[in-house]
Parts: C-alpha cells; sequence; structure tokens
C-alpha cells in the first residue's frame, strides 16, 4: 500500500466534486444562453437567427460555461476509475471501458459548445445557416446516450463483482447507475419528433432525463467521497502501524 498522502486525497476530492461543479456549469450554461427551455426543433430558421442574433454574448459565455463542463467531466470519470480499481476481482478491461466512455462522453459537452461558438460568432449569415448549425448543436448534445450507458453500467458492474463482507460502495448504487442511462434513452426518438415530448425539448427527451441527471450525480459524488474517506483511513491506519490492511485494500485488478 502507498504511504498516506494528503495532497492526493484532496485531489481525489476535487475530481469527486468535480461531478456536481460539471452539473452545474452544464445547466447554469443553457440558463445564461436563453435555452431554457431550448429553442424548439419546430421554429423558423429566422426565429432561430434572431435568437443568436439577440443572445450573440449570452450564447458565447454559456458555450464557454458548456466547455468548462467538459473538462470536470473528465476528472470526474478519473476519480470514478480511481475507486473501481480498488475493488478485487475486477478486471481491468472493466475500468477501461469506464474510462474510454467517459472520455467519449467528454466529447458531448465539448463539440455542441464549440458549436454554439461557431453559431453565435457570425449571428449575421444566411438564417438556413444558422438553424443547420443550432440543429448540429442541439441534436449533437441531446442524442447521445450511449457512452453515458456504458460508462454507468461499466462502474455498476464493478460494484456488483464486490462480494465482501464491507463493499466499498453500496449495492444499491449499482442498480442507481443501471437504470439511469435507460431514463436517457429515448433521446434516440429526437430525429423523427419536432414537437411533443420525444423532441429535444420534451419531456421524456429533456427534462425527466435532466432530473435523474443531476440527481446521479449527487448520489455518485456523495458515494466517491465516502471511497475516499475509507480510503484515507485505512492508508493513516497502515502509515502508523496501528493495524492490519483492510481486506478492501487487496490488489483491486487481475491480469
Amino acid at each position: 500500500m502507498p504511504f498516506y498522502s494528503p495532497v492526493q486525497m484532496t485531489f481525489q476530492r476535487v475530481c469527486a466534486w468535480s461531478g456536481v461543479v460539471c452539473v452545474a456549469l452544464f445547466f447554469t450554461a443553457f440558463v445564461v444562453a436563453g435555452f431554457v427551455p431550448p429553442l424548439s426543433p419546430n421554429d423558423s430558421a429566422e426565429k432561430i437567427a434572431r435568437h443568436y442574433r439577440e443572445h450573440q454574448v449570452a450564447v458565447q459565455v454559456g458555450g464557454l460555461l458548456m466547455l468548462l463542463s467538459g473538462l470536470f467531466y473528465a476528472a470526474f470519470t478519473a476519480v470514478v476509475s480511481a475507486q473501481m480499481r480498488r475493488i478485487p476481482g475486477v478486471h481491468r478491461t472493466v475500468d477501461y471501458a469506464q474510462l474510454a466512455a467517459g472520455a467519449f462522453g467528454c466529447v458531448t459537452f465539448l463539440i455542441p459548445a464549440m458549436l454554439f461558438e461557431v453559431t453565435a460568432f457570425r449571428p449575421e449569415r444566411d438564417p438556413a445557416m444558422t438553424q443547420l448549425l443550432n440543429d448540429f448543436s442541439f441534436i449533437f448534445l441531446v442524442m447521445p446516450w450511449t457512452p453515458f450507458l456504458t460508462q454507468n453500467w461499466s462502474f455498476a458492474f464493478a460494484i456488483l463483482c464486490d462480494r465482501r463482507e464491507r463493499p466499498l460502495f453500496p449495492r444499491w448504487l449499482a442498480y442507481v447507475n443501471l437504470w439511469a442511462p435507460l431514463i436517457f434513452s429515448p433521446s434516440v426518438l429526437l430525429p423523427f419528433f419536432r414537437t411533443g415530448p420525444f423532441s429535444w425539448r420534451g419531456l421524456f427527451v429533456v427534462w425527466i432525463p435532466a432530473i435523474v441527471f443531476i440527481a446521479q450525480f449527487v448520489v455518485n459524488t456523495w458515494m466517491l467521497l465516502r471511497a475516499i474517506r475509507d480510503e484515507q483511513d485505512q492508508q493513516v491506519i497502515a502509515a502508523d502501524g496501528a493495524g492490519s490492511m483492510d481486506p478492501r485494500d487487496a490488489p483491486a485488478l487481475t491480469a
């Protein structure tokens, strides 16, 4: 076991809190840009172009906040991986799947953010072009739920593999991460609807998933902070020579 390092524990806590910061920045970006509720996919090209002309700076600031949210999502993904490695018997493939999916998840923050910036950069352009860029931005932002499915299910699988008497994470957290991404799945229907609950501003594609997304991040952050505190306690005990290693600190990943 590595010696106790307060700096490393603090860094892990910062990464864990990054999940909440990511969500806060992401939804603040929508408020600032005037995208609450989102522009309707059924709006005319002129109406969409008018929004970007009248809210140019606001959309640009919102795009910047969205860009920053992707940075914090990467940090959150990293600490999830670090804690997954503490679970013995979990193959490294599970960890890699979570990391790779998390990296792809970051892209779903970064590319729409840059597209919003491009759209607002020249609001005087042809309204049809502005509408095209706006469509691209919202579809790319809302539709890709599959990386989050892979990431959450990998995390859930690792939790369910922990058969110890005192597991690192409670089993109910696995079920939260199994079910939450399924709530996001109606987004695959948004290309077929411009109005109603399955459009990119609809109940089943935006509002319910948004509530679940926030709740899931809060719960996962809470459990990660608890796991980090447990790791710190075990390292302090080992550094002081006051006790034996907790079985939870056994090598986590098999070859």
